[in-house]
């Protein structure tokens, strides 16, 4: 009997063995992969949704000016020496409106930001802090003329003078508040042919930069205000409901799967995310870039894996931008479909090392570079006497990614935008000046750290992880601590069977022992 039943134990350990290895193999990972599943993805029944759809708490928004300090030496041929002044810091808030839900696992959305000036963070700045700065809208103006009719120059140049409300000079004094948000009046209501023009090609562009005037036959150039006036979109992104993989990727801007701005495929491509949301990271198969799509570019972006770091006591992957993101087409090829079409035709429209030209996507002269002309030529901090300063740390652009969600702990992109400061004989204003790329602002968008308690929550979450990592090799263990014991029984149970039994020995004379083997 008792072998009978250590058999039995024996044989059922061997099957709990089996199970228990496949379901810490397997089946452990698929419940923890669908719950992870069910807890990001964009389903209205998830963790994550509401929190995606209206961001629960404030993201930065940090201007830095660049402040002109020597206007009648750049006037008189000399190098521009700046004075970096901010950062003015804002509260960004993002809420997303949802237009509907297409066939392919797809959310239709648009998307609304809000400033506020955070007072505190900015210390002694505030937003009447009088600035002299590059005109960026004057600079605008007057090259983009110069490009399409260089013959009109000197009428136009007339015009300035009352279009712009000041001596028409290619530096102005503004106040911080009227250059990012309220706006800088351009007056179109003087009878001047040249104007007239200009006016018209900016009421029939309707640049994002400028709003008409509602006392007046004029508009307002304000950097940021369409961000605070306008929703972006509508994107149509993957919901990730039925491949998780696929979290995040917008599949179209605009009801357009690609951007056509561009000179191919290749350079339209919407590739990524719209930044605020990644699929988990299969720690097998780590990513080398991640992507997000940023439409005041017209492009999609990229950071590259640097390597895992601890973030928040947290193991994450950090991703930092690299050099090839806005390199030259001679360092990186794939970049030439970004140049300039139709420049001209000694001109391939290609830009130095570490410039981006937003011409073809804003319609005006902008050209964008990482802050201080991080990672860009050499030949474009020569042009400056001093202020200028590429640092990697005050200036690149980075992410945290936890693997387990997706999650962005925290995230800063930075860019500069710049416009060229032309030398044009034909205009006086501009006649003595040093041709180069004049830097206006550089700004930093992103998280610094998330709050509390969603860190709480993702530290909770790890902790229920890791019990769950835990338990299931423990049953492991204790499946084959049960084997090994079962083992023992059914070894020591048929010991004791084989071991000849007392009756079938017979004692004789003589102190002899005889075997009784009980055959007839």
């Amino acid at each position: 009997m008792l072998g009978k039943n250590a058999k039995m134990l024996f044989g059922l350990s061997i099957c709990a063995l089996i199970i228990s290895v496949l379901l810490a193999a397997w089946g452990f990972p698929r419940i923890v992969k669908q719950q992870i599943q069910k807890s990001v993805q964009l389903d209205n029944d998830s963790m994550m949704f509401e929190k995606w759809r209206k961001i629960p708490f404030p993201l930065f928004f940090k201007v830095h000016v660049f402040n002109v300090t020597n206007v009648d030496a750049i006037m008189a041929g000399k190098k521009p020496v700046l004075q970096e002044v901010g950062p003015f810091v804002y509260k960004e808030y993002r809420e997303r409106t949802i237009l509907g839900y297409g066939e392919n696992d797809t959310i239709k959305y648009t998307m609304k930001k809000s400033f506020v000036y955070d007072q505190e963070a900015s210390g002694s700045l505030s937003e009447d802090e009088e600035l002299t700065v590059i005109n960026y809208s004057y600079m605008n103006a007057i090259l983009t003329a110069h490009d399409l009719m260089p013959g009109i120059m000197p009428m136009l140049n007339d015009a300035m003078s009352g279009f712009f409300s000041t001596d028409g000079t290619p530096f102005i004094k503004i106040k911080a508040r009227d250059l990012f948000f309220d706006g800088m009046y351009l007056n179109c209501s003087l009878n001047h042919s040249a104007l007239a023009l200009i006016c018209g090609k900016i009421k029939a562009d309707t640049p994002q930069v400028m709003r008409p005037a509602k006392e007046g036959n004029g508009f307002y150039f304000a950097l940021f205000d369409h961000l605070n006036r306008t929703e972006s979109g509508p994107y149509e992104m993957v919901r990730g409901t039925q491949n998780i993989n696929e979290l995040g990727h917008i599949l179209s801007y605009q009801d357009k799967p690609s951007i056509d701005q561009w000179m191919d495929n290749y350079c339209g491509m919407i590739n990524g995310s719209d930044g605020s949301i990644y699929p988990p990271i299969n720690e097998n198969n780590v990513p080398s870039r991640l992507y997000y799509f940023e439409p005041q570019i017209c492009r999609s972006i990229y950071v590259s894996l640097v390597g895992q770091r601890a973030f928040m006591n947290m193991s994450t992957y950090y991703y930092e931008v690299d050099s090839s993101l806005l390199a030259s087409k001679s360092a990186n090829p794939d970049n030439k479909c970004f140049c300039k079409r139709n420049w001209s035709s000694n001109h391939d429209g290609c830009l130095l090392m570490g410039t981006f030209n937003l011409m073809p996507c804003q319609g005006a002269p902008a050209i964008i570079s990482l802050p201080h002309f991080y990672l860009a030529s050499e030949e474009l901090l020569d042009y400056f006497g001093g202020g200028i300063s590429p640092d990697r740390e005050l200036h690149t652009s980075f992410l945290y990614v936890e693997p387990t969600t997706g999650a962005m702990l925290r995230g800063i992109q930075r860019i500069q935008f710049n416009i060229e400061l032309r030398n044009i004989p034909n205009v006086p204003q501009l006649a003595t000046v040093k041709t180069g790329l004049f830097p206006l602002l550089w700004i930093e968008e992103g998280i610094e750290k998330l709050p509390d308690d969603i860190v709480k929550d993702l530290r909770d979450a790890h902790t229920t992880l890791g019990y769950v990592e835990a338990a299931r090799w423990l049953i492991v263990v204790i499946a084959a601590f049960m084997c090994i014991g079962s083992a023992v029984c059914v070894v020591r149970s048929g010991a004791a069977a084989v071991w000849p039994r007392t009756n079938n020995f017979v004692l004789n004379a003589g102190n002899r022992l005889d075997i009784n083997k009980g055959r007839n």
